[in-house]
This record gives C-alpha cells, structure tokens and sequence, in this order.
C-alpha cells in the first residue's frame, strides 16, 4: 500500500480508502424501525433501490440498518464520476467485497486488471468468490446517480441477475437507475424505496425535534412541520436546528421556509448550483406554477422539450413530485418551490409578469379558471379584475362561488370601479355577506351605468335587482318588487341569472301566500333548457317545489323531493352553502310533520345553521319557527324559546309577513301551553349564548371558541357570564351539566 492509505489501481489511478468504509452514524440518530423492517422484507430481492433527493437520509438508512445486522456482512463503496467507467467501478466494487475476507476478490481483481479481459469475466470471478463465502454479505452502491454510462448500467445489471442466493446488492441514488432495472422489475428481483417511503413520519419527527432536539412544541406543531417539509429529513432536521434557538418555536414552525438561510444555503447548494444551464432555467422558470404538466411548461418556456426535461427532473429525483400515475402532471417540492421563486424574482424579476401571463392564458383557454386566476392574480389586480368579469359566470355554475369571493375581496374599490360587472357579481353571488358590504358594491356598479356597453350595463341592473331580493332582508313588498324585476331583466336581456331570478321571485310569492304564482315561478325556473349551469339557483327551485308540496298536506312526497335535492346540493358542491340551506329545512319541515321529530330537529338545526345571518332575514326566521315547532315536540321549551324570540326579534325589523307571524303566534301558543303544564324553565339563552354554550361542551378554549365564532375574547366571556347566570351554575362543567339536563344541548350536538 502507498503513502497514505492509496493502493495502485490496475488504470494507475488511486484507490481512495474512504469511498470503501460504510460512513461512521453521528450520536443522536432518530431509529428507524419501520424502514429496517422493509429492508429486511426486501432480503429475497436481488437489488434494493433506494431513491430519494438530497437530504433523503439514504446514505444514513442504509448504514445504520445494517449496524442493527451485525450477522450481515457489508461491502461498502461510495462512487463518484470519475467510477463511471466499467472497469473502475468493478475495481472499488472488487475492494470493498475484498473487505468482506481477504481475498475474496483477488481473482476478480486479477481478471480486471488483464488488458483485453472483459468486465463480465471479472464479474463472473467476484460473483463465483461470493457463492463460495460462507454467510451474507450486501453490496451497497452508494450515490449511484453518480454513473450513468450505458456500459456501467449493463455491467450492473449484469451482475444483478448473476448474484448467488447469499448475496443482495443495494443502492442509493437520487436517480432511477433507468430501463435495465425493468426486467429485473418484472421477475419480482428489484425491491425499492421511493422518497414518499423514506420521508420522515410525524412519530419520527417528534422524535427527533421535541426528543432528541429538546425543542417543545405541540403534535399539532409537528405535523404542520412534516406536511411543510413533506417528510424531507433534511428539512425536518434543519428546522429542528433552528428553532432550538427560540422562545416561541410553535410560532417558528408556521413561519419555516425556504427563506431561512440552513434550507437556502442547502438547497442551493446540492441543487441549484449542480444542475446544468437548461435544467436550472427549466426549474427557476416553471416555478410559477402549482401543478404543471409538459404543454403549459412549453408555451411559458417557448420550447418543445418540456416532456423530456419533465422525464429528467422525476428520474433524478430533483423534488418534483408526480400526481398522477401516467406522468402527465407534476408539482414542486414545497420549500423548493419557494427557493425557486425567490431565485426567479432575484435574477430574473422582469420575466415574472410574462410567465405567468402566459400560463394565464394557456389555463383560461382550456377552462381551468381556477388555476388561470393564480397567475392573474401574480401580475396585478387589474388583470385579475379582466379576467373575474370575463370568468365569474363559469365559476358559479361550477359551484365556486366562493372562489370568485375570495379573488373580489383582494380588489379595491377603484379597481372594482373600472370592472363593475365583477363589483355587480359580487352583490348577486349568493353567499352570506353583511348588507353594508352589499351595498358598498351596488353602489359601485350603479355608479358606471351610464357609461357601460349596453350588455355591461343589463347584466349590472339584474345583477343589482336579483342581490336585493335574493338576500329576504327587506320588507316583503320591496323584496318582491325587485325579484320581479330582476326576472323581467333576465328574462328579456341576461338569461345567465334568469333560474336563480325565478327561484327567489318564488320564495317571495311563497311569504305573500300566493302559492300559485310561486309554484308558477319555481316550475319555469326548473325547466328552463340551462337550469343545470344555473346550480344555486335549480337546487333553491327545486327545494321551493318540495316546501310547496309540504304545505299542500303532501309530507311524504315533500321529503322524497327535499332529500333528493339535499343530496343534489351535495353532489354539486353546494352542501355547505347557504343554498341547501332551503332543501335541509323543507325536509326537517316534512319529517315533522311525519312524525319523525328527531330527525326532523336535526335537519332543521343544519338549516338554520347554514341560514344563519348578522342582520334579519325572512329566511332564517323562517327556519328559526319551524326549529322552535321541533324543540317543542321533543320538549325541549327552554330552546323553542330562545327560537321564537330570535324570529320575532328578526320578523319586527322586517315588518309584517302575515304567513310568518301567523306561524309564531301558533309556536307562542303551543309554548305557553306546553310551559302550563311543566316544572319552570330558566330563562331562555340568545341565540349567539347558545352557540357559544354548544362550545362550552367541547375541549376549545374560550379564544378557539371565539376563533371558531368570529367573535372577540371579551363577547366571549360576556355570553359565557351570562349563560353561568341564567343556567345558575359557577363553573364551565356546571354550565354544560345543567343545559344537558334542560335538553339546551345533546351529546350528538355539533358545534358546527
């Protein structure tokens, strides 16, 4: 042996002892119980792949499972480019099996060393040593991705095939080692562990940062930090790194990225800085994206490679990550994805407007509204303004209405005043928004009529009529006068809205106890030819024909309609919208009168729940008498009173609707009665005490209970003093004891 530990190679290049030791484990090393196992279920495969990026934990894995396997005797080589030669790399291989016993490999070194001699005999020579050695030994080829010539795949898997029954051979690589592997795939010889299996779990994390690192933070933490990593062993334990040194490490957690400078300078450096040109421009470029296949990345990149380097980007492992089985979609590894964008914006500011105009484009073109908004949204809220007016019909007959709300609700009013069709949209979208909000919309969109094509400013007006029916927060002569005329509108000019328009011009006809007009009304709205592209509005219709089956003394045919409209709303999306919320009261209303009252109490309650509103509308008091009919059935006073004070309260902003008074003063006297002949109640909760008394039944602290309600500490605390009052107890236990003794609250109750 040479000065310093270097043999001569038969190529007269120097054998570097420390490619040929299995790395020395660092104190502290998180068990990994679950992957050895699958190492050890994978004995009987020739060859064990183990792909994953850097940071994997591959090298680790490997040599820390086999310091568990003292009986499994080890040849170890590390390969570097410079192995990419056949007869180099069987040179190291030869080594570290020479390590198993002496001499073990000293023909196989003899034959590689002859001039003219080929690889596969010296191949032939070490695989006849290894039949011979008595016991197991594993090859372990670590950083394979570091060969890539055609004749060292051939001569790998050449070996593979040949391997005696006592020998397994294992490899880590960041990428797939390619085409030869398929035939030992398809013979049950190839066992591999892909980076989804070597990723960390949240049991392993939490080993390794709150045990090992001794930083305290909840599970909870934990698994915000695995989904943030995605498992990345290297991110996991950089972050764990990095929050040692914190006093709110919770907080830390939320706020880890790419932007700290462990995971930057990492990634840069065993990413980034080793991928060529192309590659790099491809990652940094394409990095706009949330999901991306080969067709988008061409028409932002202006090349016709993409599949290709798509191809590349999975077989080298460079966190890409598939999401699908046929390879046609991708998406970048979290964190790397922030470290591309911030390089992008660094180096290349001035191409970011354009990119994403591009991919704006190519996902409008193909319908994808939802993704064509992201990139919308990544130049400039003009541009999102465009394209909600051009694509705000679309979102709503999918069901996103509530995407659209969102993307609005990041405009100004200026920018909305330059788009009042979007302004318009928003005031008519259906959702539960406060009145004043409404309004601040209406007048934005009422203040550009006069200048608008002809076509803007129809779909504006119906717009504005449909926004101030469809919410019941008027009087009711005024709620009808503007469903009639937003029919009018539709019918004549914006057909788009004419179902939703009809439907509401019902249920006004409906509170009026003009059950002819309403039916009329709810019949055309469900047979118009598009009624299917106009979703709220067809589900509103058709619960308007259950609810007016009900009261024609039809219950039982009332609740077939009602739940197959439920069960619509669901298909569509719409199960937690306001819209269901009709389907889910027709159908509790139905039941009742079926009898069935628990059944009935509970989709009542859900109905209320979804018509629940900050200021009075018909609708939810409405839901608030007939939930009240319920809990007196089931004798639950003290809840029916809470809900018969609420719609009363609602119905006197409102004015008289003579069907809805008619219904409390028959709740009011049902209740009075039912109070002659029971013990006395206590004095009923409001309706937001009762919601927060709902909480006080769950594990939530009073700041996630008042998270949960959109409301401040101090009203928290303010409903919860009173409840202690009226329900006479001294403490949150009491509290709930007594209102489950009062039937206020069930164990099946659900705080939503």
């Amino acid at each position: 042996m040479a000065e310093g530990g270097v043999e001569a190679l038969p190529t007269e290049l120097p054998l570097l002892e420390a490619k040929l030791a299995r790395p020395r484990l660092r104190p502290g090393l998180i068990p990994r119980a679950r992957l050895f196992d699958a190492l050890d279920r994978l004995a009987d495969s020739e060859l064990t792949v183990i792909s994953g990026p850097a940071g994997s934990g591959k090298t680790v894995l490997v040599s820390s499972w086999l310091a568990e396997r003292p009986e499994l005797a080890s040849a170890w080589a590390t390969l570097d480019p410079s192995d990419d030669d056949p007869t180099r790399l069987w040179t190291y291989v030869s080594h570290a099996i020479d390590r198993v016993r002496p001499g073990l490999a000293r023909p196989a070194l003899a034959r590689l060393k002859m001039p003219r001699s080929s690889v596969e005999t010296g191949i032939d020579e070490l695989l006849n040593g290894l039949a011979g050695y008595d016991g197991r030994v594993v090859i372990v080829l670590d950083d394979l991705h570091r060969v890539s010539s055609e004749s060292c795949l051939r001569s790998l898997a050449y070996a593979v095939e040949r391997l005696p029954p006592s020998s397994r051979m294992i490899v880590a690589t960041r990428s797939d080692p390619g085409r030869r592997l398929s035939r030992l795939r398809a013979r049950g010889g190839l066992g591999e562990l892909r980076a989804r299996d070597i990723a960390f779990t949240n049991e392993e994390a939490h080993e390794l940062v709150v045990k090992r690192a001794g930083v305290l933070v909840t599970e909870n933490d934990i698994r915000i930090l695995v989904d943030r990593t995605e498992g990345w062993p290297a991110g996991v334990g950089l972050a764990a790194l990095w929050l040692s040194g914190m006093d709110e490490p919770g907080r830390g957690i939320r706020q880890f990225s790419a932007t700290h400078r462990h995971v930057a300078d990492y990634l840069a450096s065993e990413v980034l800085d080793a991928a060529d040109e192309e590659m790099r421009e491809f990652m940094l470029k394409t990095s706009i994206f949330d999901r991306f296949s080969a067709e988008p990345c061409d028409v932002v990149l202006g090349t016709t490679n993409s599949r290709r380097v798509l191809a590349d980007l999975e077989r080298t492992n460079l966190f890409v990550v598939p999401l699908d089985g046929r390879g046609d979609w991708y998406r970048y590894h979290h964190l790397f994805r922030e470290l591309l964008r911030l390089e992008l914006a660094s180096t290349s500011p001035e191409s970011v407007p354009e990119l994403h105009g591009r991919a704006a484009a190519w996902f409008q073109a193909r319908g994808l509204v939802e993704e064509a908004l992201v990139h919308a949204e990544a130049i400039g809220n003009d541009d999102l303004a465009r394209m909600l007016a051009a694509e705000h019909l679309n979102l709503m007959r999918a069901g996103k209405v509530d995407v659209f709300m969102w993307y609005l609700d990041a405009l100004s009013d200026e920018e909305l005043a330059r788009h009042p069709v979007v302004a318009a949209a928003g005031t008519s979208s259906l959702l539960r928004r406060p009145r004043a909000e409404r309004e601040r919309l209406t007048a934005i969109a009422e203040a550009s009529l006069e200048s608008l094509p002809d076509t803007a400013r129809r779909y504006v007006e119906v717009a504005v009529a449909l926004s101030r029916a469809a919410h019941l927060d008027r009087e009711l002569e005024a709620t009808h006068g503007h469903a009639t005329r937003a029919v009018d509108l539709a019918r004549s000019n914006v057909h788009d809205v004419l179902v939703p328009a009809l439907a509401v011009l019902a249920y006004a006809n409906y509170f009026r106890g003009d059950t002819a007009a309403a039916r009329a009304a709810a019949e055309e709205a469900a047979a118009q030819p598009d009624a299917a592209q106009q979703q709220h509005g067809l589900i509103y219709a058709r619960a308007l024909l259950a609810l007016l089956e009900c009261e024609a003394g039809h219950p039982k045919s009332a609740e077939v309609a009602a739940r197959e409209t439920v069960v619509a709303a669901a298909e569509l999306g719409l199960a937690g919208t306001w819209t269901a919320g009709l389907a889910h009261h027709v159908l509790g209303q139905a039941l009742l009168e079926l009898g069935r009252v628990q059944e009935a109490e509970r989709e009542l309650d859900r109905a209320e729940i979804l018509r629940r509103a900050p200021e009075p509308h018909l609708d939810h008091a409405h839901t608030l008498l007939v939930l009240a009919l319920a809990r007196l059935s089931r004798g639950r006073l003290t809840l029916a009173a809470t809900e018969l004070a609420a719609a009363r309260e609602q119905l006197d902003a409102l004015g008289d609707v003579a069907r809805l008074m008619a219904l409390a003063d028959d709740v009011e006297l049902q209740l009075a009665e039912a109070h002659a002949g029971s013990p006395k109640t206590v004095e009923p909760p409001t309706v937001a005490e009762l919601a927060v008394l709902r909480l006080l039944a769950t594990d939530l602290s009073q700041r996630e209970i008042g998270n949960e309600l959109f409301l401040s500490m101090n009203t928290i605390k303010t409903h919860t003093r009173h409840l202690y009052g009226k329900l006479g107890a001294s403490s949150r236990e009491e509290a709930v004891r007594r209102a489950n003794a009062l039937g206020l609250i069930e164990a099946g109750d659900s705080p939503g």
